[in-house]
């Protein structure tokens, strides 16, 4: 007998995650014929149940709750305030303190300098590059200055920020990414740019050495805690990191179960030398917090609602991948009204945010707010051959990690749920990776009838997910899914697991639907082995969701219409992007806080002191707060510290030659870890 454990549920109102959504009995206009449908996972005792909403409460930011009152003022009055905190070179640590604290205390204050330490950065293009780039131009919009670290990119500014680059080794199991090495022009730039926050983004092995570095001082005094320098001492300014990537559980995927554990602590201990940690959902949050990870903070994703949206639909795109268009029991242009919106909701306005200046944004319930097209050429330009199919696309890289095994396998199940004589669906693969080749094989061999469309972007990428029916996404090594906030936008309701991030955007039975966990093990990385006696059942249940999806057609328009309004609601880009320069001020005054400077200006006819003079007093640690430093670390680490990175272009190049041999104990280290995962390849179960 199979015990039957509730899911984490989806979210209620309070914040963008958990934005008003009708009852799932308002979703339909009649209710569907259970006897045309398959039976659903979540009916069935060897999977977790789903149980209503319940409510849940993010943290917010530390920011104050009134808005300073120079937002009430004119432009040139808000300006000329704003000058007289601006950074600039040689100022007193008197006037940094009040800059400091003028800077960090509320929202729309320009002027923030922040150093930002990525591990990956375009050309590479991926989740985490595409929102450093929108960061990146928030940053500038909003008036705040940035130097970018990273890998050696293709380009020297972006979005006038300047980039300084560093060479790597390729990653032997990962094609695509490096393992790049600390430079002394790193250090050099932190020390003379001086920001008010350093942000590490995914730290892990640049941001590592980057970390260690600081500690030890070489990005200036500054940086360096009471009890530094040394490692393990802590840094003294304000630093934060934003968590993008499940490491620890791609190490499961890889086949090195093992790893994870350690993953996890090297993680948490990097983590623990920052302030604040950046996360993009609820779930993730949850999930650090449990492997004890500290202040955690909500950072958000947005929709950019202009680009995205179902009337992108394009009959000549579902025509080029073979399929004709599905008619509706309504005709092919539909307005709200047709859907089911009634004339005074068809031009109702959501709101999106408060701009820091007191501006309201709002967007349309359906974008754009014009008719909704089903499609975008006449429908006599159709060819009449063309058969009338649901189409499942997934978007994204095209990786194993992204548990396409368990996609191509509930594909094999679906003629089992199916009806006798049932046209099955087209699969559409939108995005590339090291495992495209790969899988267009197993397609082909298998006689899947699948079309790979490779990297898209731009209006072309819109259209894409538009033209699909069924958003297939079985990923579940997601902090956020920005492509499932995409597809929720362009009306697609979302096929996909009960797991982190996906959960948070997905409402169940509204907007798709979510496979719950088997019962029969604790984790989607272990039901999501091909060679695990739980995927068969992981992949059977899945395929009953996507067969459900492509029998119901008017439940996956009303899905996909819900999707594209209320799926969406208060997903913005600008709040999203704030949240984070939210964080860099909170870090500033956790900083401040820590070490509670209080400046006394003298007056200029006191004779005991300049009027220069500081008077400073610091927190005294207590024994069990301070860390626990040994005398061969402190012996190694102040001779280490001693280092200076005066260093000019030759004496770089010395110390890039040194890094070879670095790099000679790391290809060694990662060709046993790439034999190791190809032995396990080899004795995988082929789909």
């Amino acid at each position: 007998m199979y015990t039957v454990n509730p899911l984490t549920p989806p979210l209620t109102p309070s914040s963008p995650f958990t934005s008003a959504r009708p009852s799932a009995s308002k979703l339909r206009t009649r209710s569907p014929r259970t006897s045309a449908l398959p039976s659903t996972p979540e009916e069935s005792p060897e999977f977790l149940s789903l149980p209503p909403p319940i409510e849940s409460v993010m943290p917010d930011f530390d920011l104050p709750a009134a808005m300073m009152s120079q937002m009430e003022s004119d432009n040139g009055e808000i300006k000329d305030e704003s000058e007289r905190y601006y950074w600039k070179a040689g100022m007193s640590p008197e006037e940094k303190d009040v800059r400091e604290e003028w800077i960090s205390s509320s929202r729309g204050r320009r002027g923030l300098r922040i150093v930002i330490v990525t591990e990956n950065f375009l050309p590479k293009v991926d989740g985490v590059t595409r929102t450093l780039a929108r960061l990146l131009e928030h940053l500038r919009k909003e008036g705040h200055e940035c130097m970018l670290l990273g890998p050696t990119s293709d380009r020297e500014t972006y979005a006038g920020h300047p980039l300084v680059g560093t060479t790597g080794v390729p990653l032997v199991v990962y094609p695509g990414l490096k393992l790049n090495f600390l430079r002394p022009k790193f250090m050099r730039t932190i020390r003379d740019f001086q920001p008010d926050v350093v942000h590490f983004v995914d730290p892990i092995w640049l941001g590592a050495q980057t970390l260690m570095a600081m500690e030890l001082g070489w990005a200036g005094e500054d940086w360096v805690a009471e009890e530094g320098p040394a490692l393990g001492a802590g840094i003294a300014g304000a630093v934060v990191a934003s968590y993008h990537t499940n490491l620890a559980t791609y190490a499961t995927l890889f086949g090195m179960s093992w790893l994870e554990p350690i993953m996890w602590r090297l993680q948490r201990w990097l983590y623990s030398k920052t302030l604040l940690t950046l996360c993009p959902s609820p779930s993730t949050r949850n999930m650090l917090e449990s492997q004890a990870f500290s202040g955690v903070r909500l950072w958000p994703r947005g929709v950019d609602l202009t680009q995205f949206g179902p009337s992108k639909r394009s009959v000549e795109m579902r025509a080029s991948w073979g399929v004709g268009t599905i008619h509706t029991d309504v005709g092919a242009v539909h307005t709200g009204a047709s859907w089911g919106v009634s004339s005074a909701e068809e031009g109702k306005q959501v709101d999106a945010g408060v701009h820091y200046q007191g501006r309201r944004a709002s967007m349309p319930l359906t974008p754009p707010a014009s008719p909704w097209v089903a499609a975008t050429e006449p429908v006599s330009s159709i060819p009449p051959t063309l058969p009338e199919r649901v189409v499942l696309l997934y978007v994204g890289r095209i990786s194993w990690e992204k548990n396409l095994h368990l996609l191509l396998a509930a594909y094999a199940n679906l003629p089992t749920y199916l009806p006798t004589g049932a046209v099955p669906p087209k699969l559409v693969f939108v995005g590339d990776g090291p495992a495209r080749t790969e899988l267009e094989g197993i397609c082909a061999k298998s006689g899947y009838d699948a079309i790979f469309m490779g990297h898209r972007s731009g209006e072309e990428l819109a259209t894409c997910y538009a033209s699909g029916d069924v958003f297939a996404f079985p990923s579940f090594t997601e902090t956020f899914g920005q492509v499932v906030l995409e597809a929720l936008a362009s009306g697609l309701p979302i096929i996909g697991l009960d797991a982190e991030g996906t959960r948070d955007l997905v409402q169940h039975q509204q907007t798709g639907f979510l496979l719950p966990l088997p019962t029969t093990t604790s984790s989607w990385s272990i039901a999501c082995q091909p060679s695990s006696s739980h995927f068969k059942l992981a992949s059977q249940g899945y395929a009953q969701l996507l067969a459900r999806a492509v029998m119901n057609r008017e439940e996956r328009h009303m899905m996909g219409l819900k999707a594209s309004t209320d799926g969406v609601r208060g997903f913005t880009w600008w709040d999203a992007m704030e949240s984070c320069v939210d964080g860099y001020r909170e870090s500033i005054r956790i900083s401040r806080e820590k070490r509670r400077v209080k400046v006394v200006c003298h007056s200029s006819t006191s004779t005991s002191q300049s009027n220069t003079d500081i008077e400073s007093t610091f927190i005294t640690p207590s024994s069990s707060s301070s860390p626990k430093i040994s005398r061969v670390n402190r012996v190694v680490s102040r001779r280490l510290a001693k280092r200076r990175w005066e260093l000019n272009d030759t004496c770089e190049t010395l110390w890039h030659l040194k890094n070879v041999l670095k790099a000679f104990v790391v290809i060694w280290m990662f060709w046993a870890i790439y034999s190791h995962h190809q032995y396990s390849k080899s004795r995988g179960v082929e789909i």
